[in-house]
């Protein structure tokens, strides 16, 4: 993101909501960004919290990044192995993983206890990986970085969208709307790729219409709601969601756009109704079954 660009968008969102926290991320590697430190110094300075989160490919300007004092850097992973891991992160490598985090931790280790920055091992848990936590877990903790474990979920929406109709005998199509693309037509057909990766999820976003039939359907999921989530691109646009990774599908630019505006682009949106007609808002939201039940 052009810095200039980033300030007027640091500008509204402090002025809109002072306490938001600010993911300096989305869908990507906070690290590769060059000014990374000048970033989260930018979020600090207007009041609000930074956080990053990292697959720690890749890490450069460490000392500078902890300087800057991110609220929080969560590093992403899914396995202790190469051959686990690289089932969950295609193209990366476990070793150079574990070798960054105890980059990671010795430079923020050797920081004063009161500047050391919160790190956190996010480990995603598949069926085919929980053997590998604790092995995971004993390494991350003895470097001192905080664990823990959540269930890997379905991403994106409209591929999760068009695995379930894929899967729904019962089926409907898009709702064509006036100044929407035509989403049957542009969208594309679930690919086998993603269809062998939902048999590894613990919980399938096809379970989401069981464990939350008892929660009544909304009209607009609990993020949008209340834009609690708003996904700011790099290009200053807003995406409809933040689980949606097509490019397409937008809400206009963050900096010509109300809260109120943003809701209203999403009632009703043609994405939108899928997701809900297959509760896939709660299943992002929530998707713990033992929390839930």
């Amino acid at each position: 993101m052009d810095e200039s660009l980033m300030e007027r968008i640091l500008d509204k969102i402090q002025s809109e909501n002072p306490k938001a926290l600010v993911f300096l991320y989305g869908n990507s590697e906070g690290f590769i960004h060059p000014r990374l430190p000048e970033c989260i110094t930018a979020v600090k300075r207007r009041g609000l919290s930074p956080q990053v989160s990292t697959n720690l490919n890749y890490i450069q300007r460490v000392p500078e990044t902890l300087e800057a004092g991110p609220d929080l850097i969560i590093v992403s992973l899914s396995g202790w192995t190469q051959k686990v891991y690289e089932k969950g992160h295609v193209g990366g490598s476990i070793e150079k993983v574990k070798t960054n985090m105890r980059i990671l931790a010795e430079a923020n280790n050797a920081r004063p206890e009161e500047k050391r920055v919160s790190i956190m091992v996010n480990y995603h848990r598949y069926l085919d990986n929980e053997h590998e936590v604790e092995p995971m877990r004993d390494y991350a903790t003895n470097l001192g970085l905080g664990f823990f474990t959540s269930f890997a979920r379905a991403i994106s929406m409209e591929s999760t969208i068009q695995y379930e109709r894929h899967l729904d005998p019962d089926a409907t199509p898009f709702e064509i709307q006036e100044g929407q693309p035509d989403w049957n037509k542009v969208l594309p057909p679930v690919s086998q790729t993603y269809i062998e990766t939902m048999k590894r999820l613990k919980i399938p976003p096809t379970e989401a219409r069981e464990m939350y039939k008892r929660h009544p359907v909304s009209k607009v999921c609990p993020v949008g709601a209340g834009m609690l989530f708003t996904f700011i691109r790099h290009d200053g646009l807003v995406q409809m969601c933040a689980c949606t990774a097509d490019r397409r599908i937008t809400l206009g630019n963050y900096l010509d756009l109300t809260p109120d505006q943003m809701i209203e682009r999403r009632d009703g949106h043609p994405i939108c109704k899928q997701c809900l007609k297959y509760r896939n808002n709660l299943y992002y939201n929530i998707v713990d079954r033992e929390k839930w039940e």
